[in-house]
């Protein structure tokens, strides 16, 4: 096992599941499982006292579902990706989860390359997202265009140079807290950009925010 190996905790209440995840994932040179919970609440105390780069966790858990589990992570632990891997494909639950502050949307149909390649993904900062899945969210996006789909040059008011810094670790589903403190800025500045930007870009909300700047690769430039 590599020194700088990905570091993974399992969140899911079937034991059978994790044990094939745990097997499939140690196939993996450069990934490593560290530790596993049961239900959302153990998954939460085990990811802080381990502090791994990515947790993999279901919606449906005992206790504490996932999206407060995702919320709980991405404030307490601002660098652990979370990547959610669930039979739940309904947009009620995707557009909650990446609100929360997901990195990446999985169903539990997909094969396990795409786990591998989801993992390796998000820790390396940008989204991951099921093909399917993204396809239903930028259709959803795509639904109420905004602004002219020719990028940020179209905007009638462009966005100012911190503007585009945090629309970048939006678009790389940085949590608010994140992307104060890497910009060294409060949080309070962060929600006062973020409405500018979203009044700019004429979009609704967090989630839409994200999807333009992915489909306008953003984070690329």
């Amino acid at each position: 096992m590599a020194e700088d190996a990905i570091r993974v905790v399992l969140i899911d209440d079937h034991t059978v599941l994790r044990d094939g995840l745990k097997l499939l994932l140690s196939l993996e040179p450069d990934i490593q499982v560290v530790g596993e919970a049961g239900s959302g609440g153990d998954g939460i105390a085990v990811a802080e006292r381990l502090a791994p780069d990515v947790v993999v966790t279901d919606v449906g858990l005992p206790d504490v579902d996932g999206v407060e589990v995702t919320r709980r992570l991405r404030e307490d632990l601002p660098e652990t990706r979370v990547l959610v891997l669930t039979v739940h494909d309904e947009d009620h639950y995707v557009f909650t989860l990446i609100q929360a502050g997901a990195s990446g949307y999985l169903l539990k149909n997909a094969a396990g390359d795409d786990l591998v390649n989801a993992i390796r993904t998000v820790v390396s900062g940008k989204p991951w997202l099921q093909p399917e899945i993204a396809q239903r969210l930028m259709a959803f996006a795509g639904g109420r265009p905004a602004v002219p789909r020719s990028g940020l040059e179209s905007l009638i008011e462009p966005l100012t140079s911190r503007e585009l810094e945090v629309l970048r670790f939006l678009a790389g589903a940085a949590s608010n807290r994140e992307i104060a403190e890497r910009l060294r800025i409060s949080p309070r500045t962060v929600e006062t950009h973020l409405a500018n930007i979203y009044g700019k870009l004429g979009v609704r909300g967090r989630t839409e925010a994200m999807l333009w700047a992915i489909r306008e690769k953003v984070a690329e430039g």
